[in-house]
């Protein structure tokens, strides 16, 4: 049943056209519904493409809009001409909803300003779904007319039955709905613990559109020319207690209840194979899962049926706690190219403000058998937090130089996503307030991933740059300890800053000249990583 009901009344949406309202009662008992699902700067959001399967295969008809994408490790803002393109776009298709996915707190000022131009041209009902919903439905709910908390499958198969046959959309779990009588709030719907019951993403429907660069895309769907394709075979996380990390947001949403799950292997593959239909230049996959499923009964499955049924080179996720020689070496012997870690801090850093329990040797233990197997190593670390001293930024440089070389560092700034177990922490011990939390806070627009350009107080231009070097097999460590020692670039760390900066153009220079050997360079990779005035580091 609702939690509660409250808001302005019946009037406030007809007294001020653009705020919040029961637009959605006109569209009850409709035989037929038309949705555009809106994706803000994310091409690859697989959640757009499984809704869409969703309403499909619901009878509903559905258009997905691509709006822009994160380039050159930046997020530009729209032009004039590209809102007007979208709100066009809109107005052509003429559908009974409108849903908008938000997927960090980062993009809430865009999408309300993006609503409201919405609205100045079709007053239908505008729903707001993604992260940022679900962390803040209370903000989404000052805009929007419908926002959708949790996981939104059942929610949505639910929503598209009940305005078709008349029914009363604020009994829906996981909806929260402007009504006559205010805003109607409901917790987060069941999860879906059979996740072999949903169908796959839909990449090969005509209806979709892409707004980018001020102009309009229509009729393919905007990743099908790429090389690689992203699958995930669980969701969720086994190790929740991360505190940084999104997951432990809505892990609390569902208290008392396991949020991580796992496909099934042959649904899995099913995917796969639909995905070959429709993007001629795959040649890789990359399981995009918090955490590669590991238990053994799913894994035997795996690399029985791997290599008969797909044959391509895999990618993963891994953590330290789960890496095993063995593990590694099967999976090596069925097509594994390369394993993502996440490091993230040093012990220290990790235990007491990600509560993420791995000591050093353990990282250092599961490096050692990664590189061993001769997997291709991808190490995270996040960078930028308020809690390091000098002192532990230098013993993560020395942890990061203990790993054997070769390997790819993926640099992360600290984020801190609204509701998060590390905002509480952060706020008590009085280092952020409000001002610094994703939402008010939007870094992530100026470095998608860390930037040696981003400003930074000298001491952390220092590390940062020792940090981006340190994976690079041509620089000697014994230079790089000694640049560490030296006080004299600690306070003046522009030159150092320069050569990072020359070692990672020749880093990723190195890395395009691979995917181009193997056929796999493609306009996304250039305008993504490779652009050098905001080169992604590696």
């Amino acid at each position: 049943m609702p939690d509660g009901r409250d808001g302005a009344g019946p009037d406030a949406a007809a007294a001020n056209p653009g705020a919040p309202g029961p637009r959605w009662q006109r569209l009850r008992g409709r035989p037929s519904l038309t949705v555009v699902l809106v994706s803000l700067y994310v091409i690859e959001n697989s959640g757009i493409r499984l809704l869409a399967s969703i309403l499909r295969r619901a009878g509903v008809t559905v258009h997905e809009i691509y709006f822009k994408d994160w380039v050159s490790n930046r997020v530009e803002p729209p032009t004039e001409r590209e809102i007007e393109l979208l709100v066009s776009e809109i107005v052509r298709i003429g559908p009974g909803l409108v849903g908008l996915s938000v997927r960090a707190s980062a993009f809430h000022a865009m999408a309300r300003d993006l609503t409201t131009r919405i609205r100045a041209a079709w007053d239908g009902p505008v729903l707001w779904g993604g992260m940022h919903a679900s962390s803040c439905p209370e903000e989404a709910a000052a805009v929007a007319d419908l926002v959708c908390i949790g996981e939104s499958e059942r929610s949505f198969a639910m929503l598209a039955d009940r305005l078709r046959s008349g029914g009363d959309l604020a009994t829906i779990p996981g909806l929260w709905v402007h009504t006559a009588d205010g805003l109607v709030r409901h917790p987060a719907a069941d999860l879906v613990e059979d996740l072999d019951s949903l169908p796959h993403p839909d990449y090969g429907s005509p209806d979709k559109v892409v707004i980018e660069w001020n102009r309009v895309r229509r009729g393919r769907d905007p990743c099908v020319d790429e090389s690689l394709y992203l699958v995930m075979a669980s969701r969720g996380c086994p190790f929740p207690s991360c505190t940084f990390c999104s997951n432990s947001v809505v892990d609390r949403m569902y208290p008392g209840r396991h949020y991580h799950r796992t496909r099934s292997v042959g649904h899995v593959i099913d995917e796969i194979a639909a995905a070959r239909r429709v993007f001629p230049r795959l040649r890789r996959i990359r399981f995009d899962d918090e955490e590669f499923p590991v238990a053994s009964a799913w894994l035997d499955e795996f690399c029985a049926r791997w290599p008969a049924e797909v044959g391509l080179p895999f990618e993963i996720h891994m953590d330290p706690r789960v890496v095993t020689p063995e593990r590694l070496a099967r999976l090596r012997d069925v097509g594994l190219s390369m394993v993502f870690m996440g490091i993230q801090g040093t012990e220290r850093i990790n235990r007491d403000l990600y509560h993420r329990h791995v000591p050093d040797d353990q990282v250092l233990r599961a490096a050692r058998a990664i590189h061993e197997s001769g997997v291709r190593a991808g190490y995270q670390v996040i960078l930028d937090d308020p809690v390091s001293t000098s002192a532990d930024k230098r013993a993560l440089f020395d942890l990061l130089l203990r790993i054997d070389r070769p390997y790819e560092l993926v640099l992360f700034s600290l984020t801190v996503y609204p509701g998060s177990a590390i905002e509480k922490e952060l706020k008590r011990r009085a280092l952020i307030t409000d001002a610094d939390i994703k939402g008010r806070q939007t870094k992530v627009f100026r470095q998608f991933r860390v930037d040696l350009s981003y400003p930074r107080p000298p001491e952390d231009r220092f590390w940062t740059a020792l940090h981006v070097m340190v994976s690079k097999s041509f620089i000697p460590k014994a230079l790089l300890r000694a640049f560490a020692r030296s006080a004299r670039l600690a306070r003046h760390p522009a030159p150092l800053t320069a050569l990072a900066y020359a070692a990672n153009v020749i880093k990723v220079g190195a890395m395009g000249f691979g995917l181009l050997v193997r056929g796999e360079l493609t306009w996304a990779v250039l305008r993504r990583w490779l652009h050098p005035r905001n080169l992604v580091t590696f």
